[in-house]
């Protein structure tokens, strides 16, 4: 069974360049200062950019923008974040992916056919999230269902 799940208001906040000697001091201080505002931190991507270098990037409600902001404004970073809102999430979830493959191939060649940028991507055994922008959300989850239902 294929699950689908469809998340309004969503903020994405995204780090890019940070130093691989502080990044791990830098991450917990974003998120010990988001729980001591209670914000709720969804998606969380974590990359690396070069040899000594890393990306970090996450979700939450757009609900809670202003207490971001106010997080933000409380730390000192290397480069400013990039931030956006009012995006959607959409996650696809089913036990095949434990197993099974070929299921991000799937994800990916819709935003690719359709021209969508994911804002941000994020995978567990048995799920894919998606963060894309408002105005690709239908298109996207039409597409998605039609082929992961077929």
């Amino acid at each position: 069974m294929i699950n689908f799940n469809v998340t309004e208001h969503i903020s994405v906040v995204t780090f890019g360049n940070i130093p691989y000697e502080s990044e791990s001091d830098f991450i917990y201080r974003l998120f010990r200062l988001s729980a001591e505002e209670n914000i709720n931190i969804d998606m969380i991507s974590r990359a690396s950019v070069s040899t000594d270098r890393t990306s970090v990037g996450f979700t939450f409600s757009d609900d809670d923008i202003s207490l971001m902001l106010k997080v933000l404004g409380s730390l000192s970073f290397y480069r400013p974040p990039l931030v956006s809102c009012g995006n959607v999430k959409i996650s696809v979830k089913t036990s095949d992916m434990i197993n099974g493959k070929g299921f991000a191939m799937k994800v990916f060649s819709v935003l690719s056919e359709l021209n969508i940028t994911p804002i941000l991507v994020t995978t567990s055994e048995d799920e894919i999230s998606v963060v894309v922008r408002a105005s690709d959300s239908s298109d996207f989850e039409k597409k998605l269902k039609s082929v992961f239902l077929c």
